[in-house]
């Protein structure tokens, strides 16, 4: 069957009502096996019975048998009264089983319906007539007219699940369709049959112009126990709206019946209206009544709820309302109040969901993502960005570090095996350092000068090259891809925060921020309110924020909307900065109770199925405007290569420190010689500045020591000079020799000197072997003049150059 499509377990109430006179109404047993094969058919697998016969008036003969039949089709009953006092204050209660269904049967032999406290009226007033409760009426007489003298009075929505089942047989024909079946049923109603006597029931008048449930049916020529239809209204308030749905007829053990049309699918209104309680607008929609943007708002809306009525065949009847209203003691106002009250079938607006509009009232299916953001203009992008380790993490670049270690101790191992092998004749002598040259040359995609001549080490260059291809191939691609996205500074309201950004607010998010829990959205708050910038326009504040230096907080609905008409020349100047925290869905509420809640939802789904929602929802919430993309990859700046050029720096100040330490570490000795003779030096001049006649008296003294040099210097050379034979067969090209003096009262030259006592007749013509390691002796003073060719230094003509014999004394 189609009933164990139901939930597993559900509820069934049986009340069985009698009439309160001198004779006790049992239910008939026709009436009590349909009441257990309905509860078989619907998969119902709990019954509570209740009824209002008095234990000390009344015999409940029926319990005992009903308990065991129950049994043994495995379920489960207990009994109550409905005569208790507070039955009023537990109804709703009794009902109210959250995991399964409620069913409840009433059979209305000797039901008073005039009575005020009669259980139809009392379920009409709690609001139980809905597809939470599976009703079934149970009527024996076939002139029963409940249909039409009661249950088009009810409070009974088009989610009802009501089911009148109407026997056409009289006392006699009942009691020959019982004894019929009694063989067949369970054993505790055979014997509850044979003891049964029917009452005599007092026949009563129904009203005039009322209609008999069989009316309602297309009888059939044979013969039948119960005609079973489905009852409810489109409008509660309506009685004209009464739909009455023939599901078929049953017998004993056989049957012929459909299970009622479901309640999402109950899609004909017959024209009846939907009562919809519109914000900021009138009843009538004109554009002369409501400005641009709040028309903006509302004809999407209204596109939705026209795709929703023209499906179910309904019409719209606007109730306008100025504001959305709030909660206040637990009682909502305005076009909420008139939602949770009933007074409006469903509120149309932009109503973000929320847990305490949930606890109030439902909602459909979601129509938008409403989000707040924050838009602002990103800073230059001049910010230091290093992307030449980027591609790397930690634990990828510690393995590539470790890799060229080995590579390293591999290559000199290898080296210094060969070199052993080799016995150091073909083999030079390598170590860490030029290993690891080659190793950074490999690394780097440069090749290497290591050509290894035995097999071990031949693997271990090709291991190498392999190895380095790899890296360098991922760190190109990595490097493409970074290169190929803008850089972003900004990427959440923490780093907003942290660039100092003045912050400013819409005034249409003023109660939302006030309230928000996020710290990140307390501080903006806090900001915005001591900069003065709480609840700026819309407009004023994203012309602030394109100028830079500012952002501002607003509804994503308002602030796209504004940048695709008002502020169009803005949109690329914009960045939207997503607030996670912010999102939330708009919805359409609805009362707990309304009665279309399921189909307006089934609805709004099939239209979001075939895309037309999308397309309506893309006109509520525009997407943000975008901007013609670059079409070729960002080039690498200064700022992002900055650490090539830091190891490039460090690396030059490295060899520069270590090539003075090294020329140092070789000149150490002289380097050591002349900083003790510029210490002694220094000292003597410090005690001559003491004294300014004792410096001219040095001074004198050096002069004086300076020409008894080139006097002694003069004789020495004359005497040497005299004794050397000069011939003009000299070479005309050899280099010519001069003479100059070193002492240490500074340079002199001596050269004129000699010729003008006639000592070079013929200038420039002296060969360079001729004074070669000659050293002069000086008679006054203990020192040495040495000589030494060079070639000549004299620039300019090439007549009479001067000859010049360079020497130190």
């Amino acid at each position: 069957m189609k009933g164990k499509e139901w939930l597993d377990l559900a509820l069934l109430l049986v009340f069985s009502v009698a009439r309160a006179a001198s004779q006790c109404v049992s239910p008939s047993p026709l009436g009590l096996q349909l009441m257990v094969e309905y509860a078989r058919w619907r998969s119902l697998d709990q019954l509570v019975i209740f009824d209002n016969l008095i234990p000390k008036k009344c015999q409940r003969l029926y319990a005992r048998s009903l308990m065991s039949c129950c049994s043994e089709k495995g379920m489960k009953i207990s009994i109550h009264t409905t005569l208790d006092e507070h039955l009023t204050d537990i109804l709703p209660q009794v009902f109210l089983i959250r995991r399964h269904r409620v069913g409840t049967v009433i059979f209305t032999d000797g039901l008073n319906l005039t009575s005020p406290d009669n259980i139809l009226l009392l379920a009409s007033q709690k609001q139980l007539f809905n597809y939470y409760i599976s009703w079934l009426i149970v009527a024996t007489k076939r002139n029963d007219a409940i249909i039409d003298t009661l249950l088009r009075v009810l409070n009974i929505g088009i989610d009802s699940d009501l089911i009148v089942a109407t026997s056409p047989l009289s006392t006699s024909q009942a009691l020959n369709v019982t004894n019929q079946y009694l063989n067949r049923t369970c054993t505790g109603l055979q014997r509850y049959a044979k003891d049964y006597r029917a009452p005599k029931m007092r026949r009563t008048k129904n009203r005039e112009n009322s209609t008999y449930n069989l009316d309602y049916v297309v009888q059939e020529n044979k013969t039948v126990s119960f005609y079973l239809c489905h009852v409810y209204k489109i409008r509660n308030s309506e009685n004209s709206s009464l739909v009455i749905d023939p599901l078929g007829s049953w017998n004993p053990g056989t049957y012929t019946l459909r299970l009622p049309v479901s309640v999402e699918l109950r899609n004909n209104f017959h024209g009846f209206p939907l009562l919809v309680g519109i914000l900021n607008s009138s009843s009538e929609v004109q554009p002369d009544n409501i400005d641009e943007e709040e028309m903006d708002d509302i004809l999407p809306l209204l596109d939705i709820m026209a795709f929703v009525v023209s499906g179910i065949n309904a019409s719209i009847e606007l109730v306008p309302h100025d504001k959305l209203g709030t909660v206040v003691n637990k009682a909502w106002s305005h076009l909420l109040g008139d939602v949770v009250s009933g007074v409006v079938d469903i509120g149309l607006g932009n109503i973000n969901v929320n847990d305490e509009r949930q606890r109030g009232m439902s909602f459909t299916h979601p129509i938008i993502q409403s989000m707040r953001n924050i838009y602002f203009h990103p800073p230059e992008s001049g910010s230091m960005r290093d992307i030449f380790l980027q591609p790397f993490n930690n634990r990828l670049l510690g393995c590539v570090a470790v890799t060229c270690i080995l590579m390293v101790l591999a290559m000199t191992a290898i080296n210094y095996a060969g070199k052993l092998a080799l016995s150091n004749e073909t083999e030079t002598h390598t170590g860490l350092g030029e290993a690891g040259l080659w190793c950074i040359g490999i690394m780097c995609m440069q090749g290497s000068p290591w050509s290894p001549r035995s097999p071990s080490g031949k693997i271990a260059l090709l291991s190498c090259l392999i190895f380095a291809l790899v890296i360098y191939n991922a760190y190109a691609g990595f490097i493409t891809s970074i290169l190929s996205v803008q850089a972003v500074g900004i990427k959440s309201l923490a780093d907003l925060l942290f660039n100092n950004y003045k912050l400013g607010y819409s005034g249409n998010d003023d109660e939302y921020i006030r309230n928000a829990n996020d710290s990140n959205l307390r501080e903006l708050y806090i900001k915005a309110f001591n900069g003065r910038e709480a609840g700026v326009d819309t407009t004023s504040g994203l012309q602030k924020a394109a100028k830079g230096g500012y952002g501002f907080f607003v509804s994503a609905r308002l602030a796209r909307r504004a940048l695709r008409t008002t502020l169009l020349h803005n949109r690329c100047s914009l960045k939207e900065l997503v607030i996670p925290q912010t999102f939330t869905v708009v919805a359409l509420p609805m009362a707990h109770t309304c009665p279309y809640k399921k189909i307006i939802t089934h609805s709004i789904m099939r239209i979001s199925e075939v895309g037309v929602l999308s397309r309506i929802s893309e006109r509520m919430l525009p997407r943000m405007p975008q901007c013609e993309a670059p079409t070729t990859f960002h080039s690498a700046r200064l700022a992002d290569v900055y650490s090539a050029f830091v190891i490039l720096v460090t690396g030059v100040i490295t060899a520069l420190a270590l090539g003075i330490f090294e020329r140092v570490w070789s000149q150490r000795k002289s380097v050591r010689e002349k900083l003790t003779r510029a210490i002694h030096v220094h000292r003597r001049e410090g005690h001559g500045h003491s004294h300014g006649q004792a410096n001219d008296a040095v001074s004198t003294s050096r002069k004086k020591v300076k020409e008894d040099y080139l006097e002694d210097s003069e004789n020495v050379l004359s005497q040497e000079l005299g004794r050397r034979v000069f011939t003009s067969n000299a070479a005309v090209g050899s280099p010519r020799i001069g003479l100059q003096g070193t002492s240490a009262g500074g340079d002199f030259s001596i050269a004129g000197r000699l010729r003008s006592r006639g000592i070079f007749p013929t200038p420039g013509i002296l060969g360079s072997s001729d004074f070669s390691g000659l050293k002069l002796s000086s008679p006054r003073r203990r020192s040495n003049v040495a000589l030494s060719p060079v070639d000549d230094q004299v620039s300019g003509s090439n007549e009479n150059p001067e000859p010049i014999i360079p020497f130190h004394v």
